[in-house]
């Protein structure tokens, strides 16, 4: 069964350019963990401030490693410092998928 959390987070629009040089660097350091399939923080073009979360591990240990990673503890200071707020995620366990 792999993992999936989807959902958002908001930022004010004048603190964006703040805030990409610690997206760039949250999404490379977790898309090179064991057990990522997949990892995305994406600012959403048509509401400025909102930025869309996706992320696939492959098994709740991958997760929990993600978790205790010292680039997601410079993730979060970065988030707290810049005022990022209003997170809204979901978790899905997945069992089965396929390519479409």
């Amino acid at each position: 069964m792999t993992l999936i959390l989807a959902g958002t987070i908001r930022i004010a629009p004048e603190r964006l350019a703040d805030l990409r040089p610690h997206l760039r660097a949250q999404v490379e350091g977790t898309r090179a963990e064991p057990g990522c399939l997949d990892y995305a923080l994406t600012e959403d073009p048509l509401d400025p401030g909102l930025i869309r979360v996706y992320e696939h591990f492959e098994s709740e240990a991958a997760l929990e490693h993600h978790r205790a990673t010292p680039h997601m503890a410079a993730w979060r200071a970065a988030c707290a410092a810049l005022g990022v707020h209003g997170r809204d995620l979901q978790s899905f366990d997945v069992s089965d998928y396929r390519k479409i």
